[in-house]
């Protein structure tokens, strides 16, 4: 039985912002570990984050859907921390709303997740709101395929993150 809370072995993140989410994830919220979430970089111009079926699967041998959904959740959440922390590394973020579609089950060794980064006008109005207001939100859209072309995304994440500066929280 494979250990549940040991961290696999890679290599270190060459963007020290993906070294600090990862670690973030792991000490502060604890079903990361469980789940064997890993930051895996930005590419493509999107944020992507992976865990292994080995951990998160079903009865069916495919992944389960909680998992999915809470990979879809971190992803979101990551990529949100990445636009809050040169802004203001004390902000509180939370998911707002979701939604989730399962078009097909996912049974890859590894769920890959991947969350498209915001573009620079919508970057420079959630500052603009984070610094007047002291809460700035942001609707992402995270995707989970089956590391192949298909028609469409095996899982399709529509997540809203609040950004809530400690002064106004």
């Amino acid at each position: 039985m494979p250990d549940l809370n040991a961290t696999p072995p890679r290599a270190p993140l060459p963007d020290p912002r993906l070294a600090q989410l990862q670690q973030v994830i792991n000490t502060e919220i604890p079903i990361c570990q469980k789940l064997g979430v890993v930051v895996e970089g930005i590419d493509d111009g999107a944020l992507v984050m992976s865990c292994p079926l080995e951990l998160n699967h079903n009865h069916q041998a495919t992944a389960f859907a909680g998992s999915l959904n809470a990979l879809c959740t971190i992803t979101g959440w990551g990529a949100t921390y990445l636009e809050v922390q040169p802004l203001d590394p004390e902000a509180v973020i939370v998911i707002r709303r979701s939604t989730i579609k399962y078009h097909r089950p996912v049974d890859s060794p590894s769920i890959v997740a991947r969350c498209r980064m915001v573009t620079d006008a919508q970057r420079a109005y959630f500052a603009e709101m984070l610094a007047e207001k002291g809460q700035a939100k942001l609707d992402l859209a995270i995707e989970i395929d089956h590391g192949v072309v298909e028609d469409r995304p095996r899982v399709v994440f529509a997540g809203s993150y609040v950004a809530t500066s400690k002064q106004t929280a």
